[in-house]
């Protein structure tokens, strides 16, 4: 069943009594996003008698739809999870409960290499949706909410709350980076529960790892209307170059999600158009690509990959007669 965060008094009184040893969950370590409610109107989560193995977690964090896919943020560190506060009335000297209660907000701090300023990056472009989220513990358990069916669903993140702010370096301190929210206000922590690390085939301590590499394209030119030169870097490094991504080729490149490979979409014409590519030799993660045929002035193209192990917003580049 689901505990009501209305009419807590309704019914007998709940008997407290324990059986035996009651596991309890561990301290956080790190943190999974996703949209609380995804495109079928199911709340995200880890349905009852799932398999949590290798298989089922990169489905999870490759999905094409958006809003099924997961998010997992580095180990965090100084975490503090306040419980909230009763909202009271003063009655003849005494605090009288009204029934609501003030949440009190997530803190936690990502630091050194994790906390990269690019992580920013990642926050500021989830902060804008309805997010839940599943934490992951020290004791290698997943922790949520128990939706009533069985099913851990996430916690549900109070809109617009999530922020992301960058510490740098100091004389004595490490660079950091403090996240922040609000769970809920309709959330009640006594549908709080969790998977037993025993209950997870695939060990949690391996997810952070799991996930796919992001990966940012840069156009350097475009000529003849047929040809584009761009670098793939990764979204952490220095300001010269990112981290190089290298190793793509031609049927890495789809519109589709793979069922044609070697194209990109022409956004003038609506038409798919060959797309073959050769990466420098000399220069590590830069790429020249070639049309299958000469294209319009200022049509737009829009360049999508479609690679195990990495994302990729979609790339455009406008054509320019030269």
């Amino acid at each position: 069943m689901v505990f009501e965060i209305e009419c807590q008094c309704a019914g007998e009184p709940l008997s407290p009594g324990q059986s035996g040893c009651i596991p309890m969950v561990g301290r956080d370590k790190f943190s999974i996003y996703f949209d609380y409610t995804d495109s079928d109107g199911n709340k995200n989560g880890i349905p009852a008698g799932t398999v949590l193995n290798q298989a089922f977690l990169v489905a999870k964090l490759n999905n094409s739809d958006i809003t099924k896919r997961w998010w997992i943020a580095p180990k965090m560190f100084a975490v503090e999870t306040p419980p909230p506060e009763n909202k009271t009335e003063d009655r003849d000297g005494i605090p009288i409960p009204t029934g609501e209660e003030t949440k009190q907000p997530a803190l936690f701090q990502h630091s050194k290499r994790a906390a990269n300023p690019a992580l920013k990056a990642f926050y500021d472009s989830i902060r804008c949706r309805d997010l839940g989220v599943i934490n992951a513990t020290f004791k290698g358990q997943l922790s949520g909410m128990n939706d009533g069916l069985g099913n851990l669903i996430g916690v549900h993140v109070q809109e617009d709350t999530l922020s992301a702010q960058y510490a740098p370096p100091v004389d004595g301190a490490l660079q950091k980076m403090m996240v922040s929210y609000l769970v809920d206000e309709l959330e009640n922590d006594a549908n709080r529960d969790f998977i037993e690390a025993a209950k997870i085939e695939f060990p949690v301590k391996d997810w952070f790892a799991s996930q796919p590499l992001e990966v940012i394209p840069i156009e350097l030119s475009n000529a003849n209307l047929d040809t584009i030169t761009f670098t793939l870097d990764g979204l952490y490094g220095g300001v010269d170059r990112k981290k190089p991504i290298e190793n793509f080729v031609s049927v890495d490149y789809s519109n589709d999600l793979g069922v044609t490979t070697a194209e990109v979409f022409n956004k003038n014409t609506q038409l798919e158009v060959g797309f073959t590519t050769v990466e420098d030799g000399a220069i590590p993660g830069k790429y020249v690509g070639t049309l299958a045929a000469p294209q319009s002035d200022q049509d737009v193209m829009q360049i999508k990959i479609f690679k195990s192990g990495y994302h990729m917003r979609t790339f455009e580049v406008t054509l320019i007669d030269s």
